[in-house]
């Protein structure tokens, strides 16, 4: 049988569907796939259409696994659900899956990938999310702060 490094060299490019899925209490889930006119189905989840291109975690065997994904042209709903995370919603991590999927309205996905949102950077046209295996609110300080220990974080 196959890899699925082998499968996907022997196969047009364009029919893997890519979906990327935004998670955080604040805006809940947004769900978007690459490359269509339409919303689309896949694992019983509806997915928008978007534009954007993802480099893929280096295979080299390095420890860090980050991926970025770049929303090209009309990227202002990404960032508008984006700048909802602010106040105390910072309290928790974004968390971003990444899927391959064969065909529209599959139930199970090739391939997945489930990481956290380190960086969010926009310029005029373009956003470039950069997402880890890591979570970005533990890394530098392995502390929690909550407002059940440091009641002043309410006011944030």
């Amino acid at each position: 049988m196959p890899t699925l490094r082998e499968w996907k060299e022997r196969r047009p490019a364009s029919d893997i569907k890519q979906t990327v899925e935004f998670y955080h209490p604040a805006f809940g889930y947004y769900r978007v796939v690459n490359n269509l006119f339409r919303n689309a189905t896949f694992g019983g989840n509806e997915f928008e259409p978007a534009r954007f291109s993802v480099t893929e975690p280096a295979q080299d065997g390095t420890a860090v696994i980050e991926m970025t994904i770049t929303f090209l042209a009309a990227s202002e709903k990404v960032r508008d659900k984006l700048k909802v995370w602010r106040g105390g919603g910072r309290m928790q991590p974004i968390t971003c899956r990444y899927q391959q999927w064969d065909a529209i309205g599959d139930a199970s996905p090739m391939k997945t990938w489930s990481l956290f949102v380190k960086e969010v950077s926009a310029d005029g046209s373009n956003v470039t999310i950069k997402a880890g295996k890591t979570n970005p609110l533990t890394l530098a300080n392995p502390n929690i702060y909550t407002t059940k220990d440091y009641p002043g974080l309410v006011t944030v």
